[in-house]
Formats: structure tokens, C-alpha cells, sequence
């Protein structure tokens, strides 16, 4: 709240731009919904044996709600908790049927066990371990209701397995609470304001440039999930184009081509086109590439995923990697400014390089 504020004072200071702030309830951390699916998951393992079928469905409610939120969808439990208040900064300029959109999360991470140096060169592969854990939910009362006896102490065992690994997802949170989120995210905020503040000095012919910057993106998404549906029908009906900048604080700037964690999630429209071209033709950008994301997702992939032609900017170090994000290492004195410099040209140019027409091919 109080960074979003700060950040409005410096808006306020950009001429004939409207500011405005988009209030929702949501949870605080992504940490409740993990501990919900566990508990659901035990639940179904622990009563196999009593109700099977319905305890086979309370698994699947479970297992399939956290596939869904690993796979970065819309997934029924994920705003349980929803009773923190907070919101989205918007703001705008210019009018017409282009319609910019450059897109930051604002809210720093929980610390995550996951993210260690020593463990996140196994991200993905920890991810399809947690949803096989998960999906003991489902298959200890599918066993237990096909008649195979499942003992008391299997089932405790199971228990015990699926409550520890929500305990390992919480133990960096409860040790050491938010990250200071310097890269990850106060770098995208930078860069995308400093983008969004130059294209208003200078607008683009019939468009609309604005600025988003989403809260709840540690939680799932879930700043940009209601963005993206309040304004969908807006978005659709203009030719939308959404730069999402995210974790530019590394030395290799990098635009996504592809992300995702089971299926993926592509990257092909007019402003990959655009990035293309500029690196190739402006020496200001040769350094920088395209990028495989390998690890989480962005605020984007609701709108790449609708069909509005969107684009992810991120930063990686020497191995492809995002180094101290999630961790309490995460401070100001390890982000590359210049970086940061060249991901706010660079979005700024991609958006005056777009001709029209505005949906993902």
C-alpha cells in the first residue's frame, strides 16, 4: 500500500494523465490455498477407507485445483482467503483504437524454500513431484473403493507426506516472511512507469497508452487474473497490446517466447515481431534475446492465453536464471540498473515499432 501510494505521487506529477485505483479483496500469499489443498488431499487420504467415491471427489477438488494453479489457469480455490484488501494502479492517456498497455507487479514474494540457490535449477521438476504428492488424494480412496485394503498406518504414512510438503512450501514464509522484492519486482515497476512516462511525453498516433500495476501476483496472478476480467470485453473490442516487464534486474535481457509449467504458453504476435526487428536493427538492443521461461510465470498469460497479443520482459543471470528472487537476498544492492534502463528502451520501442491490429496469431 504504501509503495502504490508513493508511486501515485509520482504519477501525479505526469501531465493530463488519469490515475485511479482498482480495488479487491485477495489473499496475501499463494501459502493458504497450498495449505487448503493439502488439508483437502489428507482429508480424502485419511476417510478412503469410510466414503470412498466422496472422498475420491474431495481429492479431485483438491489435486485438480492445484493442477490448475501450477499450470497458471483459473482454479476454483485459489481465491479462498480472498480478505485482504488491495488494488491495482491504472494509469492512462491518449485515446483511439490502439490501446498499450504496460503491465508490473508490484507486490514482493513470500521466501520460498523452492527458490534456494540449491534447489531451483530443480524448479519444474519439483513441481510434478508436489502434484504427484497431491495426487495421493485421489488415488489412496480410488484403491481403497476397488475393494484392495488400505491399512491405518499407510494412510497416516500418506498423510504425514502430503502435510510435510505443505510444511516445506511454508517453512522459508514462517522463517523469514515477504522478500524485499528489489528484482523481483520493484525492477519491472520501474522500468514499465519510465516506459509509460517517455511514451506520454510522446504519444503514439491513435492510441491509448496505460499503465497497470497489479498487486496479488504472489498469491497466483491474481492482480492481473481481475484486470483482465473486469476489462476483457474493453480489451477485446480495441487492438490491445501488453508488455508485461517482470525481474529485469539481472545483466541478459530477454523477451519470453515461451513459458509454462505442463503446457505451454507461446509467445507469437506482433510485438515478439517487434522485439525481433529491433534487435536486429538497433545496436541498442543486440545484446539482448529471446528466452524459454523455465521457472513460474507471468502476469501475461491471462491475456496471451485470450488471444490479446502480449509480451514478457525478464532478465536472467550467466546459468538462465533468475538469482535471490523469493529469497531474503533479493535487495536493491544486487540489481543491474542498467538493465533495468535498457528493459524501459526497450519496451518504449517495441510499442512504437507495433502497427495495428491487435490478436495473438
Amino acid at each position: 500500500m504504501e509503495a502504490r501510494e508513493a508511486l501515485i505521487t509520482i504519477l501525479s506529477g505526469e501531465f493530463e494523465v488519469d490515475i485511479t485505483e482498482e480495488g479487491f479483496d485477495a489473499p496475501p500469499t499463494y501459502i493458504r490455498f497450498f495449505w487448503l489443498v493439502a488439508i483437502l488431499c489428507a482429508l480424502a487420504v485419511w476417510g478412503a477407507t469410510m466414503m470412498p467415491s466422496v472422498m475420491a471427489l474431495l481429492g479431485l477438488l483438491g489435486w485438480g485445483s492445484y493442477f490448475l494453479f501450477l499450470d497458471w489457469r483459473m482454479s476454483p480455490l485459489v481465491w479462498w482467503g480472498a480478505q485482504t484488501p488491495t488494488a491495482n494502479l491504472v494509469a492512462q492517456k491518449g485515446s483511439g483504437q490502439r490501446l498499450f498497455i504496460l503491465m508490473a507487479h508490484i507486490d514482493s514474494a513470500p521466501a520460498s524454500f523452492a527458490y534456494r540457490p540449491g534447489q531451483v535449477q530443480n524448479f519444474r521438476a519439483s513441481l510434478y513431484v508436489s502434484l504427484a504428492i497431491m495426487s495421493l488424494g485421489v488415488v489412496i480412496p480410488l484403491i481403497a473403493g476397488s475393494g484392495i485394503e488400505v491399512d491405518l498406518q499407510t494412510r497416516l504414512f500418506v498423510v504425514l507426506v502430503i502435510i510435510g510438503h505443505a510444511v516445506l512450501a511454508s517453512l522459508d514464509y514462517w522463517r523469514f516472511g515477504y522478500t524485499p522484492g528489489a528484482n523481483d519486482n520493484l525492477t519491472g515497476v520501474a522500468a514499465a512507469t519510465s516506459a509509460a512516462s517517455h511514451l506520454w511525453r510522446h504519444m503514439p498516433a491513435n492510441a491509448e497508452v496505460r499503465l497497470v500495476i497489479t498487486s496479488a501476483e504472489e498469491a497466483g496472478m491474481l492482480g492481473a487474473q481481475h484486470y483482465w476480467q473486469t476489462h476483457r470485453d474493453e480489451l477485446k473490442a480495441r487492438d490491445t497490446y501488453l508488455i508485461n516487464i517482470d525481474t529485469v534486474g539481472c545483466q541478459n535481457l530477454k523477451y519470453v517466447t515461451k513459458s509454462g509449467s505442463f503446457t505451454d504458453v507461446v509467445y507469437d504476435n506482433q510485438l515478439t515481431d517487434g522485439a525481433a526487428l529491433l534487435i536486429q536493427s538497433n545496436e541498442t538492443f543486440r545484446g539482448v534475446s529471446s528466452a524459454t521461461h523455465l521457472v513460474g510465470d507471468f502476469d501475461s498469460v491471462w491475456f496471451n492465453r485470450d488471444g490479446i497479443a502480449s509480451l514478457a520482459l525478464a532478465s536472467y543471470d550467466q546459468h538462465n536464471r533468475m538469482p535471490a528472487i523469493h529469497t531474503p537476498e533479493d535487495t536493491v544492492e544486487k540489481v543491474n540498473m542498467d538493465t533495468v534502463a535498457k528493459a524501459a528502451r526497450f519496451a518504449e520501442a517495441i510499442v512504437r515499432v507495433t502497427p495495428g491490429q491487435g490478436a495473438t496469431r
